[in-house]
Order: structure tokens, then sequence, then C-alpha cells
């Protein structure tokens, strides 16, 4: 008997409590997916790896450099050379992908320059491919050993197009992997907000397209999935003032990188890491996160490569102006994964398990023989 085929449709954003309105006739079967902290990357690599951050290593797109920074040449430029300059962001572009071979996605957002020689991109390979968890092995790693078929649309193609090849592909062929990752969910929410008539009419669209799936493909595994929730923004705070307000002299003793919902700190100095930490202990709406907490959450790295102090906000608020944008947004994610607006959702048309699942368990569900954790 041929075995059926897989596809798998990844949503990003596709929320648990936003996918209750969002029904496609054939999936009947619903769970409640905890998500991990962080952003995008963090939670599609645990996805196609099994694995928590903290073991494939890459939880956030930026990094403090351990030793060499492929920012590095920026620190001999003048001073007042800023990074929005666009003949500047056109440069470290072209060195980034053509000198340091970057496959991955990354964007500058409005990263100070100051700041850049001292980070690192830890992803630098195409995420939906072979290698693209770096050290450890991915499902597209499986694939080539087992010598499985399989196809993936990702960002770089067009939404619309994606599906539509998506579509004539099962018609033809319904052998191996398939799957479709799409982003356009995710920013629309970002800029309109999660119950916007716009992100509305987006799920019905996506509901038609779904089912035109499973109606060209009747005997395969469907998945429709997110790889995080999002929340309304209610709140901004103005960390990066908050924090400067320490004075030139404990500032000069770590370096800061300002998430929409995390500041990160690479300390350098004693004495300025606890000055740090007793002015965040003190901000209203987020907290510090300890050890305990970053190990529960499966983002702990004793090198600090990522920050030695952690500050994250409360579910709704956000830190404004940031590295990411200096404009306050509608909806954003990257929060404690326990909120309830952190949830994804896993729609399939079979028994993946139970009701309620856990990041790491949806790479087994997608391909039962993957054996997660493996080193390439």
């Amino acid at each position: 008997m041929k075995n059926r085929c897989t596809v798998v449709i990844l949503i990003d954003a596709l929320g648990y409590e936003l996918a209750e309105s969002f029904s496609a006739a054939g999936l009947e079967r619903r769970v409640r997916l905890r998500s991990t902290l962080g952003f995008s990357q963090a939670a599609l690599t645990t996805i196609l790896t099994g694995c928590d951050p903290q073991d494939h290593g890459l939880w956030m797109m930026y990094s403090f450099a351990r030793r060499s920074s492929p920012f590095s040449w920026l620190k001999y430029l003048p001073g007042c050379i800023s990074s929005k300059k666009l003949w500047l962001r056109k440069a470290i572009r072209w060195k980034l992908e053509r000198l340091d071979g970057v496959r991955s996605y990354y964007s500058l957002y409005e990263v100070p320059r100051p700041v850049f020689p001292n980070l690192d991109l830890p992803s630098r390979k195409r995420m939906f491919g072979p290698g693209g968890a770096g050290e450890k092995k991915n499902i597209f790693d499986h694939f080539i050993r087992t010598g499985a078929r399989w196809r993936v649309w990702d960002y770089s193609v067009d939404e619309k197009l994606a599906f539509e090849e998506l579509e004539r592909e099962l018609k033809s062929s319904q052998e191996g992997f398939y799957m479709l990752y799409t982003a356009d969910l995710d920013s629309m929410m970002h800029i309109h907000g999660i119950s916007s008539e716009k992100v509305e009419r987006k799920l019905i669209l996506y509901r038609e397209r779904i089912e035109r799936i499973i109606g060209a493909a009747p005997d395969a595994r469907i998945m429709v999935l997110g790889d995080h929730g999002m929340c309304d923004v209610t709140r901004g705070i103005d960390l990066i003032a908050i924090v400067n307000s320490l004075g030139p002299g404990t500032c000069a003793g770590f370096i800061p990188f300002y998430d929409s919902t995390m500041a990160r700190f690479r300390v350098t100095s004693e004495r300025a890491g606890r000055e740090l930490e007793g002015l965040l202990s003190g901000v209203d709406g987020g907290m510090l996160l300890n050890r305990s907490s970053l190990e529960r959450m499966g983002v702990f790295f004793n090198d600090g490569r990522f920050g030695d102090v952690i500050f994250l906000t409360d579910p709704g608020t956000i830190i404004v102006p940031s590295f990411m944008s200096s404009e306050p947004i509608a909806a954003m994610h990257g929060y404690d994964p326990g909120a309830g607006c952190m949830y994804a959702a896993m729609l399939t048309n079979f028994d993946s398990g139970g009701l309620e699942m856990d990041l790491r368990e949806v790479a087994r569900v997608m391909v039962p023989d993957f054996e997660a954790g493996d080193k390439q």
C-alpha cells in the first residue's frame, strides 16, 4: 500500500484563539500548541528540528558576537554615519550575502550602527532546507538522508503563487512531503491588529485555499498550523530612556539590544550589571528573567550569547522605540509562551495524538520516523 503524502501549511502567527473562528472542511481535529519564547526564527526552527532553542541554538535573529562579528568593519566608519543610510544598508547586505554566505532571512531593522560590531547572525543557511538548523538535523536533512521526495514554498515565494503551485503539484503527483510557509498573516496583524476586517478576510481566503488543497489531495495527511499566537498591543514603554537614565558611565558597562518585547544586555562590567538589574527589576510592564525561568522556557545559554541580563515585557506591552521600530504597532508576539494569546493552533485531518502539545512535538507528527536531537 502506497504511503499517504503529507501536506503542511504553516501560517505564521496562526494562534489558537484566532483559529477558533477558522474552520476548513475536512480539518476536524484541533490541537493547542504551546510555543516557545522568542520570535519566528526560534519557533520555526523548533518545529523543524523538534528541539528547544537552547538545543538548536537559533533563538534570536541577532546574538552578541562571541568572537568575530560580520559587522566588525562598521566600527571604522565615522560616527556621524547612520545605519539608516541606504548606501550603507546595501553595503552591509552585499557583504553578508556575498562574503559571509548568509542565506537565511534577516532584517537590519533600526539597529544603531555603533551596536552592529557587537552582533552576530546565528542563522546563516536557508531555514526551510538542509542545514538550516546549523549543527542540528532538521526534517529536510532527514529527507536527504532517507531519499524522500519533498518540496517547500517559503517566504521567498509569493503567497498566492505558492498556493496555486501546491494545488497543481498535488493534482499531478501525491508522493512525499509538501510544505507551504507564509508570513502574510503575521505582517497584517502587526499593522492592523488581531480583530481587524482585513484579518477576517484573510482567514476566509485561507479557508478557501486550504479547502481547494484538500480537494486536490483527499487521501493526503493534511496539517495546518501556526508557530505562535499574537497579542493586541495595549501599552508601550520607553525602556531605552529608562536604561539611559543610569548615565554614560554605567551604560558603558553593557551592550544593549532592544527587541519589541525583550531587552537583552551583554554585560562587560559586574558593577554595571548589578545596577542594570536593580533598575530593570523595578520597571512596570515587564520582568527580569532569571536562570530557572530561561531553563523552563528552553532558552538558557550558559555563555550568554543572547544576553547576560534579559528583560521580558508583559503580554500586550512593547518596547517603543526599539531596535525593531521607532513607531508603535497594533499587535505583537514574543511574550511568555504560557500567556493565552501566545498558543498556536494545529488543525489536521488525522489523529495527531492529543489536544494539547508542545511545539517540539510537531516534527514527529509531520514526519513520524524523524528522530529529533541528532547532529549533522
